[in-house]
């Protein structure tokens, strides 16, 4: 048996089972460690397919969410002594060779890595605030009408795959600088009918759409202005926002309502309002990490009875790092848990060099491990396509 072990836990519906299955499949394919499934199997809708299994029944008042939660966070008091335990949500795939160089990250007395957020843009999926809920309708206009009028979908060539990373590749650097933007405004504006970016692509402002230079389309400009109309909201090119009729930025969600709940609830003072927290989708530890499990999972179940919290353990997460002082601690590189977010404009892959990065390039990982906590199994999401790939 191995000294270094991979652990899921899973309870209840055949949704989450299958995407163990999905996720187990890709591990075994890349993993030389052994695996367990920590689960409550009297609450599962479908047998699990692996073969070691540590079945734990869980206290009947909870629901399936909660009982995942209370094993997860529990996962010290399941688990044989003596081992170095890698944690891995389901929804969490292996896609490299390397990846059981994870183990080789630990650093005592616990290693997670950084979420893809920060608290304040958190803080109302963790807490029954109204800020997630203010603008919801809103974004939800926005996204039907989105893909009403989104033509970009037809488009499955090669070329225009490639070009469309360019795009946002480009633009995503003219951002960074006012003089830059304030030229590229100007020199488009006096440009008719066609606005070259370089010698190879344009923007043609009759059609709007961009093209080569032969002519191909590769990739349509969305309709600002009948998605607007139709979604009753007003656009800003200049600062790429979205607002409704009062003026308020609907994808803009941020508060500190959590961090005043972890004082409320626990005492636990988060001096950085706005402190890059931690994510649970990854996890290494080991017997020296058992006081801050236990003060963790004591936070999760105390909070299955607070109204003003949601059933989520990343907020008793920030609140077990602060408490004990590691605020500071040094947090796994985004090759060992790289957040897929599909809402995310500056998300791309290269399936040529493997390399992914979530801010066009400017960074780029060699993942180990891609977390998809959403659009999973989405087949025309370029990411997902890309993972199908590196397990089949």
């Amino acid at each position: 048996m191995s000294s270094e072990v991979f652990v899921f836990v899973v309870c209840g519906s055949k949704e989450h089972i299958e995407t163990l299955h999905l996720s187990l499949k890709a591990l075994k394919l890349y993993s030389k460690k052994d695996i367990y499934v920590l689960t409550d199997s009297t609450r599962n809708e479908i047998p699990i397919d692996h073969y070691s299994i540590i079945d734990i029944e869980t206290s009947k008042k909870y629901n399936s969410h909660q009982a995942s939660i209370f094993l997860k966070t529990g996962i010290h008091q399941f688990l044989p002594k003596g081992k170095l335990y890698c944690y891995l949500d389901t929804d969490v795939i292996a896609v490299d060779k390397f990846c059981d160089n994870i183990f080789k990250q630990y650093i005592s007395p616990i290693s997670f890595a950084a979420d893809h957020c920060k608290i304040q843009a958190f803080s109302s999926y963790a807490v029954n605030c109204s800020c997630l809920n203010k603008c919801a309708k809103d974004r939800d206009a926005y996204f039907a009408s989105v893909n009403k009028h989104d033509r970009n979908s037809e488009l499955t060539s090669t070329t225009a795959i490639s070009y469309q990373k360019k795009i946002e590749e480009w633009y995503g650097e003219i951002k960074k600088s006012f003089l830059v933007k304030s030229f590229y405004a100007i020199r488009y504006y006096l440009s008719f009918p066609k606005f070259w970016l370089n010698k190879e692509i344009y923007f043609d402002k009759k059609r709007k759409l961009w093209a080569t230079n032969s002519g191909e389309i590769v990739k349509y400009r969305l309709d600002v202005k009948s998605i607007a109309k139709e979604a009753n909201l007003k656009y800003t090119l200049w600062f790429n926002e979205w607002k409704n009729k009062k003026g308020e930025n609907i994808f803009k969600i941020d508060c500190d309502h959590l961090t005043d709940a972890i004082y409320e609830t626990f005492k636990v003072e988060v001096k950085d309002k706005n402190w890059q927290h931690w994510n649970g989708g990854v996890f290494l530890f080991n017997e020296g990490s058992h006081n801050f499990l236990n003060k963790w999972h004591n936070k999760s179940i105390q909070i299955f009875n607070e109204p003003e919290w949601k059933t989520r353990d990343q907020g008793t997460l920030i609140a077990t790092a602060w408490e004990l002082g590691l605020q500071n601690h040094p947090t796994l590189s985004k090759e060992w848990n790289f957040i897929a977010d599909f809402y995310n404009n500056n998300l791309v892959v290269s399936k040529e060099t493997n390399f992914i990065s979530d801010d066009l390039f400017k960074t780029t990982y060699k993942a180990k491990f891609v977390h998809i906590f959403h659009e999973w199994g989405n087949e025309k999401w370029e990411v997902w396509s890309w993972i199908k790939s590196k397990i089949h």
